[in-house]
């Protein structure tokens, strides 16, 4: 029986995927595996930090940890902490403990200076300068804030991310099974490859190509086989196929000669969901189903087979395991705010990518948190200054296609099931200015929008005496900073700092305290999709 495929009513490859996934939808196993074995697996939950990163303060030199309100000076050596070492110790004025690179602060220390530029002498260590508070100490919580969103449901997992899973103290994950897929190629003129080729016949090569394709995209492929244009063999491999896989595919026999079988057997024993595409090479393309397992059949043409696996199979094959559209390139975008590098180091600096910009994120070599965040990142040559709206070229980790959100935190966002840059009103006030961004949240001490959809308005609190913690300057709360001994770069970690010195934060994030002021948040949103998010929130 021909199969007759007018034209006029064949679907675009997009229209007969939409389709295909109507009518069988991808059917997703979980199961729950060790860290270690989920490189490239695609999350099938939302993971977040259940600690602060780093999960306690400590040292980031060699040297001897002091309160910096009594240097310079001499200060009694009163113990030791290594890396790794826990101990119940206590400065006091004029004392001192020495600790090594990641070691714990001891308590009633705020700074530490490296050893190289102190004094020894017996018991006593000199220091000849002033010390800030906070000088060469990584704050607890200063790289990522307990509940940091680690991964999102559907996220390919990366090495960074393990690395920032296993900093978190996770060692278990769920992901998606990739599903397992049985490939059949038919045609009485089909030689296996390194046998002697007989008149009139060609080397078989879409099995070949599927087998392998299939395995680089990091499925399992359960079973493969060749058969001749004989009905019932054919259905056999099919029959067999349907038993052991999760998805068949079969090469030839779909187009409109009396020995194209494919078809035929499919609409006897299952059923035929699109025959025909508007797309080319590929026309005779066939999705269906046999025994109810999703069937791709595909022409025998090795080009339409290549061309038809990337535009439609793997498309469903990633919503069966989960992916979304994530890519692993280079690409060139612009510069949302000026950088420069180390004056005498190669210097990579992760970015954001937000539709053709890149945006850079302030990091530190101990923050595995930012820099597993981060789309991607840029290398710069030692002493290289970029400005705003230059060109760069990004070294991509991942594409993060979700609703985003840039600018100010806040606590109303922390359900949000957005991408969130939280890299204040410096970033938010550039992205309204370039209209980037699906939702854009400025504070009213940075700049003004002419338009905006909601509007938050937030007391600021203090609490606490002593030096300031403050805020990195790209943040609307900066312009609350006096003299700040410490900033930070979010309003989440502040409740570290309580007891220790002079904190302030917006309410929400302190339940008390004096108030300094009030601070507007307008809320831009600039796709309509993304109006949807914020509902229960305005």
């Amino acid at each position: 029986m021909r199969a007759i495929l007018p034209e006029d009513s064949l679907l675009s490859a997009q229209e007969a995927i939409s389709l295909f996934v109507s009518r069988v939808p991808p059917e997703r196993r979980i199961k729950e595996i060790e860290i270690t074995d989920a490189l490239n697996k695609i999350s099938a939950e939302d993971v977040y930090s259940p600690i602060d990163l780093p999960p306690f303060s400590r040292s980031t030199v060699d040297g001897f940890a002091v309160k910096s309100s009594f240097t310079p000076g001499k200060f009694k050596i009163i113990g030791k902490i290594n890396i790794g070492e826990y101990k119940k110790i206590e400065i006091s004025d004029n004392e001192a403990v020495e600790v090594d690179t990641g070691a714990m602060i001891p308590k009633g220390a705020d700074a530490v200076i490296k050893i190289e530029e102190t004094k020894i002498e017996g018991e006593y260590v000199e220091i000849p300068k002033k010390l800030n508070f906070g000088t060469n100490i990584a704050w607890i919580g200063s790289d990522m804030p307990r509940g940091t969103q680690i991964l999102y449901k559907g996220e390919k997992i990366t090495p960074e991310k393990i690395a920032f899973l296993a900093s978190a103290g996770i060692g278990k994950v769920k992901v998606y099974e990739p599903p397992s897929v049985y490939v059949i190629s038919t045609g009485d003129e089909l030689i296996e490859p390194g046998k002697e080729l007989q008149p009139g016949k060609i080397y078989e090569s879409n099995l070949h190509f599927l087998i392998s394709r299939l395995k680089n995209d990091g499925y399992n492929v359960v079973g493969h086989k060749v058969v001749g244009d004989d009905k019932d063999k054919i259905e056999e491999a099919l029959e067999e196929a349907s038993e052991i896989a999760d998805v068949i595919i079969i090469t030839g026999g779909t187009s409109a000669g009396e020995k194209d079988l494919v078809h035929q057997i499919i609409r006897e024993k299952g059923e035929i969901i699109v025959h025909g595409l508007k797309f080319k090479p590929g026309k005779p393309t066939l999705l269906g189903k046999f025994n109810g397992k999703p069937v791709f059949g595909l022409p025998g043409n090795i080009v339409s087979t290549i061309m038809i696996y990337d535009r439609v199979i793997r498309n469903y094959l990633s919503l069966m395991k989960g992916e979304e559209n994530t890519t692993e390139e280079t690409e060139y975008a612009q510069l949302l705010l000026p950088v420069k590098a180390d004056k005498k180091r190669f210097t990579y600096i992760p970015v954001y990518l937000v539709q053709g910009f890149a945006i850079p994120i302030p990091f530190d070599s101990y923050m595995v948190g930012s820099f597993s965040l981060a789309d991607g990142f840029i290398g710069l040559e030692p002493g290289t200054e970029l400005k705003e709206g230059d060109k760069v070229e990004v070294i991509i980790k991942r594409k993060d296609m979700r609703i985003t959100l840039i600018g100010e935190e806040d606590k109303r966002f922390d359900n949000l099931n957005v991408r969130k840059i939280y890299l204040g009103s410096q970033v938010s006030c550039k992205a309204l200015e370039k209209g980037i961004g699906d939702i854009v949240v400025v504070s009213s001490l940075f700049c003004t929008p002419n338009n905006y959809d909601y509007l938050i308005e937030r007391r600021i609190l203090e609490q606490g005496e002593g030096d300031e913690v403050g805020y990195f300057d790209w943040l609307g709360l900066s312009k609350f900073n006096r003299n700040p001994s410490v900033k930070l770069k979010s309003p989440s970690t502040v409740l570290n700092f309580l007891d220790k010195a002079k904190v302030f934060a917006p309410e929400g994030y302190l339940k008390e305290g004096k108030e300094l002021g009030k601070e507007k948040l307008f809320v831009i949103v600039r796709n309509k999709e993304a109006f949807k998010f914020l509902n229960g929130i305005f």
